[in-house]
Formats: C-alpha cells, structure tokens, sequence
C-alpha cells in the first residue's frame, strides 16, 4: 500500500483541477448547456487517485434520480458523500485482470467557475501490482443527459506520460496503457 504517495497524488490532483466547462446558473442567469464532467487521473504504482468535478445542478439531478427522491441538495458532510460514492460505484469502474477495483472516497468540496457552481470528488484505487493497463468504464451522468461528456486525463507517474479520454454514450468504456 502506497498511502504516503496518496498526499502527494491528491495535492497533485487538487492543483490541476481542470474546470468543466463554463456557463452562468446563478441567480438570474441562464443555466448552462454544456453537460461535461472533467477529471484528472494520477496513475503511480499500485495507486490511481481520480479527481472529478460536476456541474453542481448536473450532480444534484443523478444524485436525485440514482436515489430515487425527487430533488437533491449538494452540501458538505459524510450522507452526501455516501450518495456519491454509491452512485459514482455504479457508473465509474476500474478493471484490472478481470477484477473491479474497489473505489475510496478521499475528498470533496464545492467550488465556483464563472459564477457557475461546480462541486469536485477524489477517489482513490489500489490495485494489488503496479497499473500498465486497466479498464475504465464512465457513465457519469449519462443517465441524465444524452449527450454528456465525461473527460478524464491520465497522468502516470514518475515518467508523466498523458492519455485523455472523452467517454460518452456509446463510448463508457477504454483500456488505459502506460
């Protein structure tokens, strides 16, 4: 178990961050019509550490729908997290030799992208030998919008080698080589 890289992974991750996209749902604004999701994916060793952030109305629409309740309020605190984590288990998996590695929560948080409120998730999985070549499957959202677009950039540590992803309907799943 790499636990002393996770710090160094996430700090890594939470530096890029990426944001998603623009638009303006603020009060009084239009809401956006971009549905894209954007993560980056530090890959080291045994260790892939995930850090994705949403629209906050997008999320809040899955989180609704994947539990069934009729509305859902993004706020900090380990219920909202639970419903993350379920939902993201059900659309977001890694796959090494045939077995599904196991997802762990490590951070989340709201943050704002041109007046737009996005809200952000670390995962972190280990996997038993170091990651050359495992599968991600993402269907983040595509329950809730037909033409969402989840992006997600793999970094490979310590020789940074990039691959980015676009996975959308019809495209959830590749096989990510270093």
């Amino acid at each position: 178990m790499h636990t002393k890289n996770c710090p160094l992974l996430l700090a890594f991750l939470l530096a890029l961050a990426p944001a998603p996209g623009v638009g303006a749902s603020t009060p009084g604004a239009f809401p956006h019509k971009l549905h894209i999701s954007s993560g980056n994916a530090a890959v080291e060793d045994d260790l892939l550490v995930v850090r994705i952030r949403f629209f906050k109305d997008d999320l809040e629409l899955a989180l609704a729908g994947h539990a069934g309740r009729s509305s859902f309020v993004m706020s900090p605190g380990p219920e909202v997290d639970a419903a993350f984590l379920a939902y993201f288990r059900d659309n977001f998996t890694v796959v090494v030799g045939g077995t599904a590695l196991e997802p762990t929560l490590v951070g989340s948080g709201e943050d704002e992208l041109d007046r737009e409120p996005v809200w952000w998730y670390a995962i972190q999985f280990e996997a038993r030998a170091a990651l050359r070549v495992f599968t991600v499957r993402n269907t983040l959202l595509t329950e809730v919008f037909d033409d969402q677009r989840n992006v997600v950039k793999f970094i490979h540590f310590p020789d940074q080698k990039q691959k980015t992803y676009s996975f959308a309907l019809g495209e959830e799943e590749f096989e990510v080589r270093f």
